[in-house]
């Protein structure tokens, strides 16, 4: 007979588990996510293959393996939702898929498997702190000559001139409802918010901050920063910088997450500067982007800068985080 204590965290596990489905209905509802993921994994994936999907989620990954024709496929999941994936699986009639309740550091197993298929990727590519774990899987469980989906990954950054986005942010300065909130006005410029840009409030020019070949690339060798050039097309103030990612899960299928691709769940990630940055076409700029917080789990933090040679701007989110969270508890 079971403990109280193990009651209570049957019973935790099983309201954490269906408040998950929130979250997967919109991975599910992604469309462009989801049917590149299957268009790839029906091209990648042949009869002989086993398969393993990484932070399987709801398993439709693993059920679209089982639906390529893999001989087996093995679906992995941290959460305990792991087993309503299980029971979709089985009410689908894919019931040879193995799940385990596992992470990267407890999963045992005593194969080898020739794919893995995962939807790592966060908001800006690492605000979900994925990667380390996902190149530990990869490095004792991919066979020699494995495939990963996706196979590449991609960072990229736009100059935000539109100034709406300035009014937005300057919102807490322009004292609402009569009220001064200048002790905090300047902290929207300097946190990272979630948004979807169109297209004609970036610049033209684009910059390319780095990629990541997924099935060579090491845990020692994952760049901590991200850097690139870009040259503007036009003078003009911005405001801030525009974040997003692009993956080539497979030869020929490819998934865009920026202003001028399709939408997808993913968004962009906002960049705010602290004050207006003038920009000439005269002048290179150099825009760096990094993750302070990769750990699965911790809430994202980011560095980010921009300098054309002459001046610099830059915001570290972690630091202006902790001061924020400095003050200790007790009546003021």
């Amino acid at each position: 007979m079971s403990s109280d204590k193990e009651q209570d965290e049957n019973s935790l596990n099983y309201r954490m588990s269906y408040r998950d489905v929130a979250m997967h209905k919109v991975m599910l509802q992604d469309v462009v996510r989801t049917e590149a993921y299957e268009k790839s994994i029906r091209e990648v994936v042949r009869p002989e293959h086993s398969v393993l999907d990484f932070g399987c989620g709801t398993g439709i990954l693993a059920m679209f393996a089982a639906r390529a024709g893999a001989r087996e496929v093995i679906a992995v999941d941290r959460s305990p939702f792991v087993q309503t994936a299980k029971e979709i699986a089985n009410r689908n009639g894919f019931d040879r898929i193995d799940f385990y309740h596992d992470d990267h550091e407890s999963l045992q197993l005593s194969r080898t498997v020739d794919v893995i298929v995962s939807e790592w990727m966060g908001h800006c590519l690492f605000y979900e702190a994925m990667l380390e774990p996902l190149l530990a899987i990869r490095d004792r469980y991919l066979a020699k000559d494995g495939v990963m989906i996706p196979a590449q990954v991609s960072l990229h950054a736009g100059l935000v001139c539109d100034e709406d986005i300035l009014d937005d942010l300057s919102f807490l300065g322009e004292r609402p409802y009569g009220i001064d909130f200048s002790s905090i006005s300047h902290v929207p410029f300097q946190q990272t918010d979630l948004v979807a840009l169109e297209p004609e409030s970036l610049m033209k020019a684009i910059a390319h901050l780095g990629s990541l070949d997924m099935r060579r690339v090491s845990k020692s060798d994952a760049p901590r920063v991200f850097s690139g050039t870009v040259t503007p097309d036009r003078k003009a103030r911005i405001f801030a910088l525009c974040g997003w990612f692009s993956s080539k899960l497979s030869p020929g299928v490819t998934i865009g997450t920026g202003p001028n691709d399709m939408p997808t769940h993913w968004d962009q990630v906002l960049f705010p500067l602290p004050e207006p940055f003038h920009v000439d076409p005269s002048l290179e700029l150099t825009i760096t982007i990094s993750p302070l917080t990769e750990k699965v789990g911790r809430e994202q933090f980011w560095y980010w800068s921009v300098t054309d040679g002459e001046k610099t701007v830059s915001v570290n989110e972690l630091q202006q985080h902790q001061a924020l969270a400095a003050l200790p508890a007790g009546k003021l």
